[in-house]
């Protein structure tokens, strides 16, 4: 397994991201190409923009505030950021299936009963709904 997440992902190792993504606030303006310059200055000065850098990391490239007020930068962080984010759903997968097979096996069987589809949807049941369209049982 170990072997085959080294060939799956190697071209990750290869990914060189540039410095103004990884530190935004840090990276020196004049050695950014320019078409990013622009928005960069403004987002070093952007005070919420930096208490969401703090607090998130890179990811506050994925953030609808961050993609509103620069579009530009956003768009390539975006682009280089992709592989990370499904990357992390492997792992809540993984995450998940050792979970239902290890600690709740004698109650639950994830072949069967679609738990782990249950475990890793974010999707909420609309339950009012649900109950409005099913029939009271009516009398015989």
């Amino acid at each position: 397994m170990a072997s085959d997440f080294k060939e799956r992902f190697s071209d990750l190792k290869q990914i060189d991201f540039p410095t103004w993504m990884m530190q935004p606030m840090l990276v020196d303006i004049s050695d950014i190409s320019m078409q990013y310059q622009e928005e960069l200055s403004e987002m070093q000065n952007d005070e919420s923009v930096k208490t969401l850098f703090n607090i998130k990391g890179v990811m506050s490239w994925l953030c609808d505030e961050t993609e509103t007020k620069y579009p530009h930068s956003t768009n390539l962080a975006r682009k280089l950021l992709l592989p990370f984010p499904s990357s992390y759903l492997a792992e809540c997968g993984f995450s998940a299936v050792n979970d239902l097979l290890l600690k709740k096996r004698n109650r639950l069987d994830i072949t069967r009963r679609e738990g782990l589809r249950l475990k890793l949807t974010k999707l909420e049941p609309d339950i009012k709904s649900l109950c409005r369209r099913h029939d009271a049982q009516g009398s015989h």
